[in-house]
């Protein structure tokens, strides 16, 4: 009897042992499974964007993308893209996002030519209502807004007639008075100089920039900077980006005069991939985002940039591009150049 009543207690011990040993077994694994899983989803509902673009319309932009998406932001805005690019160039080791939002493509394409860039061919960018002269072909980059360069002049301080060509900011009156920003950090000033070398070629540009630089208090390091200044009357007259300025200085009540003079010439601002980025697949659904006509309505609504879609509005208060005079602006020789006008910027301006 005790043998055969101990045999059965045995076995039901080593039974229920085992089957909590599979419990528990199981239940270790569950929570790896997802841990595992909630680590893999953060990573996936988060993207980090470098933004040259102003803080209103970058804190629109991803808002309206992570309502849509569910994907969720980090983002680091400063109006420099030269600034930024460098950043990303710094960092190609251990790259810290995912997204360079803003600023000309003639940032953008140097970046990727460095290897710096990951190729993505959105198939939102297939849209009719998008030009193909604003999608990158090998993929690297993707144009979803226009710029085009102005002057502009604080109408409370300035006496006599209101500058009308990029010739007239060499007047003596402006000695002193004069503000851009600068080639080296920003994309407009160095559209700017490119702009001069298409107008009047090579030589003669940097004679007439040397001039030009007489003329100038600073050159500021951001875009945004300047404009500030000269709607504070601490400075006349100034060099910006149009849609900037009307945003900026004239919506905002402060007495400033602008014009698109002739051979002007415009940007691309566009958005690429940080190669080796922490989440490539949400930069991708971002990439596509933008290329939709919500995120470039916000653009051309809050700040007054032309969107690449041909059935988005014209922005406010803005002269439709086709009365503006352009430059013939080579944008291929300003890529390949851009790190030698830059250099030689620094070498003759130096400032």
């Amino acid at each position: 009897m005790k043998t055969g009543g101990g045999c059965p207690a045995g076995t039901s011990s080593e039974r229920e042992g085992d089957m909590m040993r599979k419990v528990w077994i199981l239940g270790l694994a569950l929570v790896l499974l997802v841990g595992l899983g909630s680590g893999v989803t953060a990573q996936q509902r988060k993207i980090v964007i470098y933004s040259a673009l102003d803080s209103e319309v970058t804190t629109r932009v991803v808002n309206a993308f992570t309502q849509r998406t569910g994907i969720a932001t980090e983002v680091l805005t400063l109006a420099a893209a030269g600034t930024l690019a460098t950043r990303i160039t710094v960092e190609r080791a251990r790259p810290q996002a995912d997204i360079f939002m803003g600023g000309s493509i003639d940032f953008h394409a140097p970046l990727a030519r460095d290897g710096l860039l990951l190729a993505y061919k959105s198939p939102a960018a297939n849209d009719p209502a998008i030009g193909k002269e604003f999608v990158d072909p090998t993929g690297f980059w993707h144009g979803w807004y226009i710029g085009a360069l102005s002057i502009y002049w604080n109408t409370e301080r300035l006496t006599g007639r209101a500058p009308a060509t990029w010739d007239d900011l060499l007047d003596p009156r402006f000695r002193g008075q004069f503000l851009m920003p600068s080639p080296v950090t920003t994309g407009g000033g160095f559209i700017f100089v490119a702009t001069q070398i298409f107008r009047l070629g090579e030589d003669r540009a940097w004679q007439w920039l040397k001039q030009l630089a007489a003329n100038a208090q600073q050159f500021t390091p951001t875009a945004p900077a300047g404009i500030a200044l000269v709607s504070r009357g601490e400075a006349i007259v100034g060099m910006n980006w149009g849609h900037d300025v009307q945003a900026m200085a004239r919506n905002q009540g402060f007495p400033v005069g602008l014009v698109f003079p002739p051979d002007t010439a415009t940007e691309i601002g566009g958005v690429s991939i940080i190669k080796g980025g922490p989440n490539p697949e949400g930069a991708k659904a971002f990439v596509d985002f933008l290329m939709t006509r919500v995120p470039q309505d916000i653009n051309a609504q809050f700040g007054l940039r032309y969107a690449v879609r041909t059935d988005s509005p014209k922005p406010m208060g803005m002269p439709d591009r086709s009365t503006m005079k352009f430059v013939k602006y080579d944008r291929a020789w300003a890529i390949e150049n851009q790190a030698r006008i830059r250099q030689r910027w620094q070498t003759e301006i130096g400032r």
